[in-house]
């Protein structure tokens, strides 16, 4: 239901319908944090509001604050508006979530594992599962003295 390619530096999300999403880059240190945001709600550590920032920022950018990274004003939030006042909870999924796993160390290889994986809550498994084995999260499926 979604396409999505790479220009330049952007991630553009395309859906039926719609006029394309375009996302860019997040800092390095700011896409760890929204990563390990991301992470810590997946083990019930974070609170919703800290997971919606994430995802604000996701697609639409971050400020540093102090040593924290936080979305942008509200104003300058146009893919999050255009997202709640647009689309359907259902497809603001397709965008948001696309657009947090190319923020996150998998890039590309996170949207395609998205995208291939069924998009919607298959899609987020499968791109999660990718990004707990890239970061060495996941525990090792045989013992030490097998390998």
């Amino acid at each position: 239901m979604i396409d999505a390619t790479k220009n330049g530096r952007n991630l553009v999300l395309t859906m039926e319908g719609v006029d394309p999403f375009v996302i860019r880059p997040l800092p390095g240190h700011a896409g760890r944090q929204i990563t390990d945001t991301y992470l810590s709600s997946v083990a019930g550590g974070s609170t919703t509001i800290d997971l919606t920032a994430a995802l604000q920022m996701a697609v639409d950018g971050a400020v540093l604050e102090g040593d924290v990274w936080v979305p942008r004003p509200e104003s300058e939030q146009t893919n999050f508006n255009r997202i709640g006042m647009e689309l359907s909870q259902d497809e603001a999924e397709l965008i948001i979530m696309p657009a947090f796993f190319w923020q996150t160390i998998l890039g590309m290889d996170g949207v395609k594992a998205y995208i291939q994986g069924g998009e919607g809550l298959a899609g987020t498994l499968k791109a999660s599962g990718a990004l707990t084995a890239r970061l060495g999260l996941l525990a090792r499926r045989t013992s030490p003295s097998s390998e």
